[in-house]
């Protein structure tokens, strides 16, 4: 499943190809497309670039997903999911665009430009955004400044009546007021703010924004009156799990190339047999099952790039037999990553270079600058692991297989996802390898859609899923592991943690500012936090004659302009 998006306001989450949380981490340098389902590290997209000239006007796109949202606002804790966001592309107000090489530049069909003016002389950073006049949203109203007051007052953790998934950027802004016009809008800030544009990313007007029950689960429906994007919602068929969404009539940008597009519920298994079938046209692979089955479709092509997503154990640390710090260590030292990585990517083009994909950081990528592997001194060792259980009490008694201590036998949950391969492949991996250190490891099962919500509420002691980079890779480091944070899901609160990543979020100078992102990186590893894995490349199945849609990488989709080539 994955957790969230390539936003830039925060991070997101998945456990297989499209259950996911959107995360904090950037991606490698580089550029190219090709649509050779090849593992090239190097590239950042593969999408079919076309100019709108040479698309056809009409077509529709099919295409699957691994979960249709509970709660349609994507930055609640519990919308906060990659199928959510890739929705919202199509129909919400996303007001930044990212090139390739994951540089940022202003919408112009929201934002006609900013004006900066850095902190200095004592005086604190100032931005000022300019509305495009004819953005409204779809039910009649101008956006304008009080929508970002109201969704700022929303996502600043002052008042605690709001659940967002992340609280980053927006707690560092003290004001946000009406500029010239009701399209200039004020954002003051605490001191200076280096990824300024990350909580102004997306947004929802104040009519959603400004009522705690209506952000945290008032929309469990679509509500197209609260969006403004070139798409609108058509149609959600809960019983075929299918939502479907057709042109804007009310968008005032380029007109959309396609009829419809509509993303359909599927398992993984499914969702590659579909696409072998023409029955759907978009399908993401994890494995080498679904990859070489799509493989058969004589009109499509994998397309491939290097993803913002990261698979990694999450470790509860209010969860039985967790809350020593030595016992999450042992556990971390006690599981084989590179095998894990290896049995997980079996099959795929990648699978044969699988040291290009481990990951030692949870900020930064491979290849990424400031990439560091903060994780090489806890790789692993089951020698050394159980030592680190020794000295937390957890003795082996003669005879016997399962440490104990007080009587109590050493044994940890481990929460698997019904009809996830990775999520179960993960799992018995991860149970042989911690039964060799004395700990042993029940498998619960999970159905998916009771994700993410057993981790919201707790109830696991290890579990995978993927989270979901941002195009800000040191933006969010309070969301996953910030003491206040409703997306800490392993519950560990670190002041020193929460200190550096203040100075962090504050300091403009680029080189210390990786060096602190640096430092909190090697603090995670230390607690027993979360275990990174291995950072997954995008293998995206598609129409051969599909432009402008595809592995994004660090690109964004404008939605308008994804068509059929002539």
């Amino acid at each position: 499943m994955r957790l969230k998006r390539i936003s830039a306001a925060c991070a997101a989450l998945t456990v297989s190809a499209a259950l996911a949380l959107t995360g904090c981490s950037g991606d490698s340098k580089g550029s190219g497309s090709g649509g050779n389902g090849g593992s090239d590290q190097a590239k950042t997209t593969d999408i079919n670039p076309q100019d709108r000239d040479k698309l056809k006007q009409g077509g529709t796109l099919r295409v699957a997903i691994t979960q249709l949202p509970t709660n349609w606002n994507i930055l609640a804790v519990d919308g906060n999911q990659v199928d959510n966001s890739d929705i919202f592309y199509w129909t919400g107000v996303n007001t930044l665009e990212s090139n390739d090489k994951g540089e940022v530049s202003p919408n112009k069909n929201y934002l006609t430009g900013w004006d900066v003016e850095e902190a200095k002389d004592g005086q604190p950073q100032k931005v000022t955004l300019h509305i495009n006049p004819k953005a409204k949203w779809n039910m009649g109203r101008q956006i304008d400044w009080q929508d970002y007051q109201s969704l700022w007052k929303a996502c600043n953790g002052e008042n605690k009546a709001f659940t967002p998934a992340s609280t980053d950027g927006f707690d560092k802004i003290t004001s946000i007021e009406k500029g010239e016009t009701d399209q200039d809008v004020v954002i003051t800030y605490k001191s200076t703010q280096p990824d300024w544009q990350a909580p102004i990313s997306q947004l929802y007007p104040r009519e959603m924004t400004s009522d705690p029950n209506m952000f945290n689960s008032g929309m469990t429906e679509p509500n197209n009156d609260y969006l403004a994007g070139p798409f609108i919602f058509d149609k959600i068929d809960k019983a075929q799990r299918v939502a479907t969404i057709v042109p804007n009539p009310k968008w005032w940008g380029d007109k959309p190339m396609l009829d419809s597009v509509s993303f359909r519920e599927l398992e993984d298994s499914a969702s590659s047999q579909a696409f072998a079938n023409s029955e759907i046209d978009v399908a993401t692979f994890i494995n080498s099952d679904g990859y070489n089955q799509a493989k058969n479709r004589a009109d499509g092509e994998i397309r491939a790039a290097g993803s913002l997503q990261w698979r990694h154990v999450t470790i509860n640390s209010q969860a039985r037999n967790l809350g020593d710090e030595k016992v999450r260590q042992a556990i971390t030292r006690g599981i084989n990553r590179e095998a894990v990585a290896k049995s997980d990517l079996a099959g795929l083009p990648v699978a044969n270079t699988p040291e290009q994909v481990m990951l030692g950081n949870h900020f930064f990528m491979p290849g990424q600058e400031g990439y560091a592997d903060n994780g090489e001194k806890w790789s692993y060792d089951a020698e050394a692991a159980g030592k680190l259980l020794d000295e937390a009490g957890w003795k082996l008694p003669e005879g016997k297989k399962i440490r104990e201590k007080d009587g109590q036998p050493l044994s940890i949950d481990y929460m698997m996802l019904k009809d996830v391969p990775t999520s179960e492949n993960e799992g018995k991996l991860i149970q042989a390898d911690l039964a060799k250190i004395g700990i042993d490891v029940k498998m619960v099962t999970k159905a998916q859609d009771e994700f993410p919500k057993f981790l919201i509420d707790g109830d696991f002691g290890l579990t995978t899923f993927t989270w979901q980079g941002t195009i800000f890779p040191m933006n969010n480091i309070g969301q996953i592991y910030g003491s206040d944070s409703e997306s800490n899901y392993a519950r560990l609160n670190n002041t020193k943690l929460d200190e550096l990543r203040d100075q962090a979020d504050a300091e403009m100078d680029h080189a210390k500012r990786v060096d602190l992102t640096n430092e909190i990186d090697a603090m995670i590893w230390e607690e027993g936090h979360t275990i990174p894995l291995y950072r997954r490349i995008g293998y995206v199945g598609v129409p051969k004659n599909l432009a402008n849609y595809g592995s994004f990488g660090l690109e964004s989709i404008v939605p308008e302009n994804v068509g059929y080539v002539k």
